[in-house]
């Protein structure tokens, strides 16, 4: 391939050869085996019925790691005289994804109750680690060829993994490399696929992830709304590109010079998905945490177009997550089991979200004070869809199409039909998303259900929504009272129609429990989640998302019986747990652990000791997201007193260090 792409600085940096045309022989031949090996096995992956299509894009296309320090990938016609494209992919976002990636799944286990006692020193260290890898790796891109390429974590990791040894391991660090190439090839494929070429040309109208009804006022155009569809699709590419080569590679792993066949049973294939689920999930984090975060970088390098395309691809993340959810929930639940999705997959998802926002408000800062940090109108806080839909703008851009739609339905159905009397029911409760009055939402409210019970009947579906919803309006109106009333009424409706199984009879024993406890009855919530968690254990399973859902609320409430607060701070109907997993940064609980941490290592290995240094510098990263100005200048001034060459920091990274203290005294003194 020609090196016309190459960038002889880049190339003579990462290779360490000056001759411009060796490095990037060299380059495209230590790189290129395995992005032609994703990309063959991408297209061999997709579902039967896209197969034909895949078929004629493995004709047509062609994809290589971009020979420079590039921050996007890049989509080309072929130079040549065939018909066709390449695929430049940003080796940047290959690798951060791959450090982001590996880094928290060491810092926050997936299944901690299987690591040996200790773990959460382990845990604690790695977290630092993490922090302090993504910090270098920042001054790394801030000053290209300035320095050597460092030794990151990923790549000191590999040091120690047999070459021989499998990569199925779900702690394998090879296997996260792996899967960066895998998301960032099949990302762009994509949209390749999709049609969404940089030209603009050979545009099609292909799907669409959001209604037309609700993309137009929330301001999403259908190019916008095709583009989220083909990257909510990279997720399922992702993963079955991974499930169809560890099976493969379980299936005929080669022994001593011959092949054999490993029988597949079922138990196996649904070990494979997970792990599947499992790091697709994580590389889709971690993709678009790379993709904000050099968005924050290149703004800091002068280059605003491309972080404003970088923020845009970035800030698709909460559809794509909505998506994976309900692929892992709706597509493989069913085909593998509850294991699929449960409370786990919550939890690392508010761990990245933890994360992600750490290092672009905490961490790009302390970098360096002199380069802008934010790019301007980025969210501090991504919404999920349905956390649109409840925040008052969405709900207001939401609310004129629905009431549309509802005039419609009464023109065309009837005032009476089921389905005009739960768009109704919408109608009011988006209302009152978008800051209407509580009192007059459920004075409609009241009037629906009147007219759903002499249309449909007190026992219909839609009459039991209307009625939970009218019972969350009291809750939010500050009606505990009212609210409890309204759902032990229901309860009772409810069971007597349903059955004492039904999900629906489940979830407002939920509702009651929470109410209790908000009502200074801890352990009354207590008994309450007590009695729901045997029943959803036996009727949805251990793992199901629901009863993981229970027993976290258990756990709250068993919390408060031991040492009531004030004033009950549970929030039903909330996110699914309270807070990231502990030692995320925005855990209550994960200053106050590294402050007892620093301790410990001062007292045990010495102020001096690397690790003692590692943690008094995320210390003061975290003691600056509080606010501390005393507390940070303080841990760095401690810093500075020592030699600071055994935590592989140059002159300069000393110099950006001496510019936060200052920093942080001149905010002390103020």
């Amino acid at each position: 391939m020609s090196g016309a792409f190459a960038d002889s600085a880049y190339l003579r940096w990462v290779t360490g050869e000056s001759d411009p045309e060796r490095a990037w022989e060299g380059y495209f031949a230590r790189t290129q085996p395995q992005v032609r090996a994703v990309l063959d096995g991408l297209l061999a992956s997709v579902p039967p019925e896209d197969r034909a299509g895949a078929v004629q894009l493995a004709g047509e296309v062609e994809a290589f790691c971009l020979p420079s320090g590039a921050v996007e990938s890049r989509v080309f016609e072929s130079p040549g005289p065939a018909a066709g494209h390449l695929i430049g992919i940003s080796p940047l976002v290959i690798q951060l994804s791959a450090e982001i990636a590996y880094g928290l799944h060491m810092a926050h286990p997936y299944v901690p109750e299987a690591l040996p006692a200790g773990w959460e020193s382990a845990t604690m260290h790695a977290q630092e680690s993490f922090a302090l890898n993504i910090f270098q790796f920042v001054r790394m891109l801030e000053r290209p060829g300035e320095t050597p390429v460092p030794s990151t974590m990923l790549t000191t990791a590999h040091e120690g993994i047999d070459p021989a040894e499998s990569s199925l391991s779900l702690n394998n660090p090879r296997s996260f490399h792996d899967a960066a190439m895998i998301f960032a090839l099949a990302h762009e494929l994509a949209h390749l696929r999709a049609g969404h070429l940089p030209s603009g040309e050979g545009q099609s109208a292909g799907s669409l992830l959001i209604d037309q009804r609700f993309a137009s006022p929330m301001g999403i155009s259908d190019q916008e709304n095709e583009e989220l569809a083909a990257d909510a699709s990279t997720f399922t590419a992702c993963f079955n590109y991974l499930l169809t080569t560890w099976l493969w590679s379980e299936e005929f792993r080669e022994g001593t010079g011959q092949s054999r066949k490993r029988q597949t049973d079922e138990r196996h294939r649904h070990l494979m998905a997970w792990k599947s689920a499992i790091r697709a999930t994580e590389m889709c984090e971690a993709y678009y945490s790379a993709v904000l975060l050099l968005a924050h970088l290149t703004l800091r390098g002068g280059d605003e177009d491309t972080a404003r395309r970088l923020q845009t691809t970035g800030m698709r993340l909460p559809y794509v997550q909505a998506v994976v959810q309900e692929v892992r929930q709706n597509a493989l639940v069913p085909g593998y089991g509850p294991f699929m999705w449960t409370e786990r997959d919550v939890a690392h998802r508010k761990a990245y979200h933890s994360w992600r926002l750490h290092l672009m408000e905490n961490l790009l800062p302390e970098t360096s004070r002199h380069r802008p940090t934010h790019l301007p109108g980025l969210a501090d806080r991504y919404l999920t869809p349905a956390e649109t839909w409840q925040d008052p703008a969405g709900a207001a851009a939401a609310l004129p199409v629905l009431e549309e739609q509802l005039a419609t339905m009464r023109r065309e159905l009837g005032s009476g039909h089921q389905n005009t009397l739960a768009t109704r029911a919408s109608v009011v409760m988006v209302r009152f998303a978008a800051g209407g009055d509580a009192s007059a939402a459920m004075a409609e409210l009241q009037v629906v259900i009147a007219d759903m019970t002499r249309a449909l009947g007190g026992g219909d579906p839609s009459t039991f929504a209307a009625r939970h919803n009218l019972a969350q309006v009291r809750r939010k109106s500050g009606d505990r009272m009212g609210a409890t009333a309204a759902f032990a009424a229901l309860l009772l409706e409810e069971s007597r129609v349903l059955g004492p199984d039904h999900p629906e009879v489940l979830d407002t024993r939920y509702e009651l429990a929470h109410l209790r406890g908000e009502g200074g009855d801890a352990a009354g919530a207590v008994a309450a989640f007590t009695s729901l968690l045997a029943d959803q254990e036996r009727l949805l399973g251990h793992d199901h998302v629901l009863t993981e859902l229970t027993r976290g609320s258990l756990a709250q409430w068993r919390r408060e019986t031991a040492n009531p607060p004030q004033e009950a701070t549970a929030v039903p109907g909330g996110p699914l747990i309270a807070h990231p997993p502990v030692f995320s940064p925005d855990h209550p609980d994960t200053l106050p652990a590294y402050e007892a941490r620093l301790a410990y290592l001062e007292r045990s290995l010495g102020h001096g000791h690397p690790d003692t240094l590692t943690t008094r510098w995320f210390l003061a990263t975290l003691r600056a997201k509080a606010g501390d100005a005393s507390g940070t200048a303080a841990a760095y001034d401690g810093l500075l007193e020592h030699d600071l060459h055994v935590m592989d920091f140059d002159d300069v990274d000393i110099g950006v260090l001496r510019a936060n203290l200052e920093y942080w005294r001149s905010l002390e003194s103020g």
